[in-house]
């Protein structure tokens, strides 16, 4: 028996009342993220042998948390904003009904969740501008407007400070005033994952710690960026960033907002990460073909 998490609202709800008819079709149990409801209990209270999930990240990443917790196997129906998990792991987001296949007669493949402070995660937890942008009620309606808004904010040192402790892997150089930290579960390579996908793999069993900031904060906004270009010419890189298994991060107060995969908690300090490798039972559709690919290039 499957048990359907549905989120009807997730993406401007395109897909579905289709997924709501297949599901139905096939004798699912379907249960439905209403205003306030929590995709988790949801999840929690079914007794299933599969879970599937039909949302954007945020419902994906509370239903997977019960996977893990269950050693129970997911099917990831993409049908939010973004869909990042599901981009990386390959599923079809242009028609998510063709992901329903994958319950019947799907390939399980066992691949990694991080952990913060026990809560899972399936992409990533930011802390600072970062993680108040995305989290922004008009951040997925009017990215642009509001990625500029809170860049402006953040390079004109604008917004709350507060001092962060953490351990750096060797030979790292950290920018002088970091704007966000995030921590990735596996690597993110834009150009080295295949089509819009941002991670290559998802089964690396590490995480990646990256600090993003900019060397330069006094004077006009012109002579900062222009600090900022030489100092990254010179080697000084406005990004750091190592993988690692485990990592602790300590902050000056009890606790701290944070962005886990796009949803808005607040947590404890100091943050405890750590990457759980093959943790998650992800079900996705048999390979029925393979791809090729064909580039072009000039010489």
């Amino acid at each position: 028996m499957a048990t359907l998490i549905l989120n009807a609202r997730s993406g401007g709800g395109k897909y579905q009342p289709s997924i709501r008819a297949a599901a139905e079709r096939r004798g699912w149990v379907i249960r439905e993220v209403g205003p306030g409801a929590d995709p988790a209990g949801l999840a929690a209270s079914s007794d299933t042998d599969v879970l599937v999930v039909a949302g954007g990240d945020g419902t994906v990443s509370a239903v997977a948390a019960v996977a893990v917790e269950r050693d129970l196997p997911l099917v990831v129906l993409p049908c939010g904003t973004l869909n990042h998990f599901a981009v990386d792991a390959g599923l079809d987001c242009s028609n998510p009904l063709t992901v329903m296949a994958a319950v019947e007669n799907g390939t399980e493949l066992r691949v990694d969740v991080g952990s913060v402070n026990g809560r899972v995660f399936i992409n990533n937890v930011s802390i600072g501008f970062y993680s108040s942008m995305v989290q922004d009620p008009q951040y997925r309606s009017r990215r642009v407007a509001v990625t500029s808004r809170y860049l402006r904010r953040a390079m004109l040192g604008g917004g709350t400070t507060m001092t962060v402790s953490l351990t750096l892997a060797p030979r790292v150089v950290v920018p002088k005033n970091v704007l966000t930290i995030l921590v990735s579960n596996n690597a993110y390579s834009p150009g080295v994952a295949p089509g819009a996908a941002l991670r290559p793999r998802l089964d690396e069993a590490v995480l990646w710690v990256h600090l993003l900031g900019l060397n330069e904060r006094k004077g006009p906004l012109f002579w900062r960026l222009a600090r900022t270009l030489v100092t990254l010419l010179s080697g000084r890189s406005q990004v750091a960033a190592w993988p690692t298994r485990e990592q602790t991060v300590g902050f000056d107060r009890a606790r701290v907002r944070i962005g886990l995969d796009g949803e808005a908690v607040e947590l404890t300090t100091p943050l405890q990460f750590s990457s759980r490798p093959g943790a998650l039972r992800l079900r996705v559709p048999s390979a029925s073909e393979t791809t090729e690919a064909r580039i072009e290039m000039q010489s």
